[in-house]
């Protein structure tokens, strides 16, 4: 039975690298508008000066800017998360494969091949 494990690990391993440098792009991405959060309030609340704090924090939740940078950011969480559990596909493919391989050497020595 020819299982070709070398085929199967070599794109096990360019998968784990193509999606792992997608991975780390979106969690940057994602990180980035996650903090970012604070300063688009700030942002639009100095446009609101002789509000006072609350409503102008308020005010600022409410808008339409920092609606839209809340659905970015929960975009790029799931983007992040998506590729996260991709990533984790590959890497327990190349495990199993491995496994795999490690069970077909010892087929192989007892049946003495």
């Amino acid at each position: 039975m020819n299982l070709d494990f070398e085929a199967k690990f070599r794109l096990a391993i360019k998968k784990i690298g193509e999606v792992g440098e997608l991975y780390a792009t979106a969690r940057g991405q994602s990180y980035q508008l996650q903090e970012m959060k604070s300063a688009i309030v700030a942002s639009l609340m100095q446009a609101l000066p002789d509000m006072p704090i609350s409503k102008a924090e308020m005010t600022a939740k409410a808008s339409t800017s920092y609606m839209q940078h809340i659905d970015e950011t929960a975009k790029a969480i799931t983007k992040e998360l998506k590729l996260k559990a991709d990533y984790e596909k590959w890497k327990a493919t190349f495990e199993a494969l491995r496994s795999m391989c490690s069970l077909e050497k010892i087929t192989q020595k007892e049946i003495g091949q």
